[in-house]
C-alpha cells in the first residue's frame, strides 16, 4: 500500500515553522564559525537563544490547524523543555554547564520528535522528517556529553556543527513542503477532493 503523501494544506501549514527553525539553527551554525574570539558569555546567550527559538518553532509546528490534536501533547513537552533549558542556559557561566543544559535540550526534543514519528507518521505525513530531525538532535547531546570538557570556543564549534547538520536537512524539508504546497496551485486540472 502507498504511503500517504503530504497534502498541500498540510505542507502550507508547516513550511513557516519548519524554514524558521532550520534558519535558526543556520544562522548559530555561521555564528560558531565566523565568532573567533566567543567567549562563554557569547556561548551561553546564542546557545540560550538557540534553544529557545527551537522550542518556540516546535511547538508552532505541532499546532498548525492540520496536525493531529493527539500528538501536541508529547510535542509540548519536548518543545517545553528545550524552551526551559534554552532560559536556564542563559544563566550559565563555563562552557561545560551550557553544553550540558544543550545536551539536556537537545536530547529531550530529539526523543520525543522520535516518538513523534515512530507514533504519529502515518497519521501526518510531514511527521516523517522528525525521524533524522531528532537523530541528530539525540546525536548531539551524546556529543556534547562527551564534549564537556572543551572551552567556550570548542563547545560553540560543536554545538554549530550539529546546527550546520540540522539546518541543511530542516531547510531541504522545508522547500520540499513549499513545493508541495504549490502542487495544487500549478495544476488546475487536478480534482479537487471533497
Amino acid at each position: 500500500m502507498p504511503a500517504d503523501k503530504t497534502t498541500p494544506v498540510q505542507a502550507s501549514d508547516v513550511f513557516r515553522p519548519v524554514f524558521l527553525r532550520g534558519l535558526s539553527a543556520l544562522i548559530y551554525a555561521l555564528a560558531s564559525i565566523f565568532w573567533i574570539n566567543a567567549d562563554t558569555q557569547v556561548l551561553a546567550y546564542a546557545t540560550g537563544a538557540l534553544l529557545v527559538v527551537t522550542g518556540v518553532f516546535m511547538w508552532q509546528y505541532a499546532s498548525v490547524p492540520s496536525a493531529p490534536e493527539k500528538s501536541r501533547g508529547l510535542y509540548a513537552l519536548g518543545s517545553g523543555l528545550m524552551l526551559v533549558a534554552g532560559i536556564v542556559t542563559l544563566f550559565m557561566s563555563t562552557p561545560a554547564m551550557v553544553g550540558f543544559m544543550a545536551a539536556f535540550g537537545f536530547l529531550v526534543a530529539g526523543i520525543s520528535e522520535i516518538l513523534i514519528f515512530a507514533k504519529y507518521r502515518g497519521v501526518f505525513p510531514p511527521y516523517r522528517n522528525q525521524l533524522v530531525s531528532g537523530a541528530v538532535s539525540v546525536a548531539l547531546a551524546a556529543a556534547l556529553a562527551v564534549g564537556g570538557s572543551l572551552d567556550a570556543h570548542g563547545m560553540f564549534g560543536l554545538i554549530g556543527g550539529g546546527a550546520i547538520i540540522f539546518a541543511v536537512f530542516v531547510l531541504i524539508a522545508a522547500f520540499g513542503h513549499r513545493h508541495e504546497s504549490r502542487k495544487e496551485q500549478a495544476d488546475p486540472g487536478t480534482p479537487e477532493s471533497n
